[in-house]
């Protein structure tokens, strides 16, 4: 298995895991000074992509359709 199959597979398994045990996690690994660059990486994704399926925070994209600005952003036509 590859390195990148593996922080897949590990970021699925996380997902798997409540919202609030992934934000303790989040917490305990941001404070080990031993964590390793892919502990950080997997357990901040799988958090924040378990808050935006709960609707715990928005995406970009939400904000651009919000407040009408970028890709969403609508032409004035005289």
């Amino acid at each position: 298995m590859t390195y990148v199959q593996e922080n897949t597979k590990r970021l699925e398994e996380l997902k798997k895991l409540p919202y609030e045990e992934l934000c303790k996690m989040e917490k305990e690994i941001l404070d080990n000074p031993n964590s390793t660059r892919a502990d950080i990486v997997s357990i901040c994704f799988a958090c924040g992509e378990k808050a935006i399926e709960l609707g715990l925070i928005c995406t970009l994209d939400d904000i651009e359709r919000e407040f009408n600005i970028g890709k969403y952003k609508i032409q004035n036509r005289c």
